[in-house]
């Protein structure tokens, strides 16, 4: 596909924008990028690079100053806007990417008449029309892989029908199950459907040797959980390998790099379906399921105890990524009393699933970050209750329209509603479940992970990975760590071009303590050692001599974890992140 990035802001002074240029280039599309500003020796490779002009008429000659003095802040903007869109549209691309939410109007200017579209971040403005957040789910033409298109399942024309997977129907398949097994990951009800299916399954929670796996395995399935990402050795003889992902926007950039260890040769999305153009390799549609060992529907709707009810994180904290969650939970604890209602953390899956039995409706608020079809979703259908959601694009391809309700600004009037018609909703719940429990359980998404299997060719090995030096394959192995301050390693940004890898001592004045994932300190870099250090969330890289480091984390870092690695150290900080501590990985059952 043509993709144009544009960008109003200073381009080449922005690793973040100049990551995903790189990114999108690497799994294979055609990548141009507009940018205000001069001319400036930024390119990527497969990235082409062109400026516009931040003022004009260009050139020095008196009439043009003038012209120029003459306009005001306004007008020049405008202007510009003008002709950067001018300058995107003649690249004539299939998908344009605001670098920054005042580009969005750009973008959108752009692809006005024509069949391109405008791939925002979700949490910025909308970009009309040719939206593709929008757009994605019910045209899927609009949003492919370089590597071609997946199934057809979830799209408006999936040909499933409703039926029930009968029991023991594969027995004849052996799939090598790899996760990091919580009581929260959803691979685990995937593997409880493969159980049912009768496949032979061997889990994997902490690592894969391809040399030890047994010769008849038929495929091998990873599922996106919790990091550390599982480690894998050897190399893979010609198996097919999936990558069920479910996560979006947030983790796109670590779950690429997962794409490339574990060599899958197609990825399950569950959601943020308008992200298949991300990958290098087919994307099919697999969303969550019900899980029918868990959610139940043994109370009669009306005699449920709770109008309102949700499971999910920070419920109570102020303001953030979730402040708007947190007003639903306070309007609807004020308003029908909290022995009406059910809103709380921290709890096992059997403990969610023994709330949303005696929950009449169920909220489903994502917050700010992304817009995902959560396992929320089919975890209130399935116990029958109602669903009362964020209008997620996609959402009605799995649950028909008229059996959710989108979340409304006085969500208190909208409960007090649906609670006053007992026989409607008992009746629409429940139809709401049979549907689902004849399209979407997890029964159902083996069924589709079967049939995807066979459209893989898995004698195409994948590609080598590069040789990197010692610090980079250190900071490497931590999958998920993607915003990066380098000192005195410049390198850094040529081997980890998949990061954005900042430098560190011209942006110290900004340096704020926890403003970096992590910060990489090589042994010429120890200037500004110490706001270095304060500046990491997560993890500190180090080399050379090291004395200093180690004295700072054992007074100021007491609960991190240093490990040593040649000349080398990592300073684990233990933050709080998606992520399973060492003293945590527990098989879970």
């Amino acid at each position: 596909m043509r993709i144009c990035l544009v960008a109003v802001g200073r381009y080449c002074n922005d690793p973040r924008a100049r990551t995903l240029a790189g990114s999108l280039a690497r799994v294979g599309h055609e990548v141009t990028v507009i940018a205000s500003g001069r001319e400036t020796d930024c390119a990527a490779e497969g990235v082409d690079v062109r400026f516009i002009p931040t003022r004009y008429p260009v050139g020095r000659g008196r009439l043009g100053k003038l012209l120029r003095r003459l306009q005001t802040r306004g007008m020049r903007e405008r202007l510009h806007h003008r002709k950067l869109a001018a300058a995107v549209r003649d690249t004539n691309p299939d998908i344009v990417y605001p670098t920054s939410e005042p580009a969005v109007a750009v973008a959108a200017a752009a692809v006005e008449g024509t069949q391109g579209t405008v791939a925002r971040d979700p949490r910025w403005v909308n970009a009309g029309p040719r939206d593709l957040v929008d757009l994605a789910p019910h045209n899927p033409e609009l949003n492919v892989s370089p590597a071609g298109r997946g199934g057809p399942y979830l799209t408006p024309d999936d040909p499933r029908k409703p039926h029930t997977p009968e029991p023991g129907r594969y027995q004849h398949l052996r799939v090598a199950l790899c996760y990091r097994k919580t009581d929260t990951n959803p691979g685990k009800y995937l593997e409880a459907a493969m159980i049912r299916s009768g496949m032979k399954v061997d889990l994997h929670t902490e690592e894969i040797d391809w040399n030890t796996i047994p010769a008849d395995t038929d495929a091998v399935v990873f599922v996106e959980g919790p990091y550390p990402a599982l480690t894998v050795k050897g190399r893979n003889p010609g198996v097919p390998v999936l990558f069920w992902v479910h996560h979006g926007e947030h983790h796109i950039p670590t779950n690429l790099r997962l794409v490339e260890r574990y060599g899958a040769h197609a990825v399950l999305l569950a959601h943020s379906w308008h992200l298949a153009h991300r990958f290098p390799v087919p994307v099919h549609r697999f969303t969550f399921g019900v899980a029918p060992e868990l959610v139940k529907a043994a109370v009669p709707w009306p005699d449920r105890k709770y109008a309102a009810s949700m499971v999910g994180g920070q419920l109570r904290r102020e303001g953030g990524t979730y402040a708007r969650r947190q007003q639903l939970v306070h309007d609807l604890e004020t308003a029908l009393g909290e022995e009406n209602t059910a809103f709380v953390s921290d709890v096992t899956a059997l403990e969610m699933a023994d709330i949303y039995a005696e929950a009449k409706t169920i909220i489903n608020e994502g917050g700010t970050r992304h817009y995902p079809i959560t396992m929320r979703v089919l975890e209130t259908i399935g116990s029958g209750a109602i669903l009362i959601t964020d209008d997620l694009p996609g959402t009605d391809l799995i649950v028909d329209r008229k059996h959710y309700f989108v979340l409304q600004d006085d969500v208190v009037a909208q409960v007090k509603e649906i609670v006053a018609q007992p026989d409607k909703m008992a009746a629409l719940a429940a139809e709401a479940r049979e549907q689902a429990l004849a399209l979407h359980t997890y029964d159902h998404n083996v069924d589709d992970m079967v049939e995807i299997l066979g459209s893989i060719d898995a004698a195409i090995p994948p590609a080598a990975r590069p040789t990197l030096s010692p610090m980079a394959a250190l900071i490497d192995d931590d999958v998920e760590v993607q915003r990066l301050a380098q000192f005195g390693l410049s390198d850094l940004a040529g081997e980890l071009s998949s990061r954005e890898v900042w430098d560190g001592a011209e942006r110290i004045s900004r340096l704020n303590p926890d403003t970096m994932e992590a910060v990489a300190i090589g042994s010429d870099g120890t200037e500004h050692l110490d706001r270095a250090l304060r500046a990491a969330r997560r993890y500190i890289y180090a080399a050379g001599d090291i004395d200093a480091i180690e004295e700072y984390v054992a007074g100021e870092l007491p609960d991190a974890t240093v490990t040593k690695h040649g000349d080398l150290i990592r300073v684990d900080l233990n933050a709080e992140s998606y992520r399973v501590l060492a003293h945590e990985r527990t098989i879970t059952t």
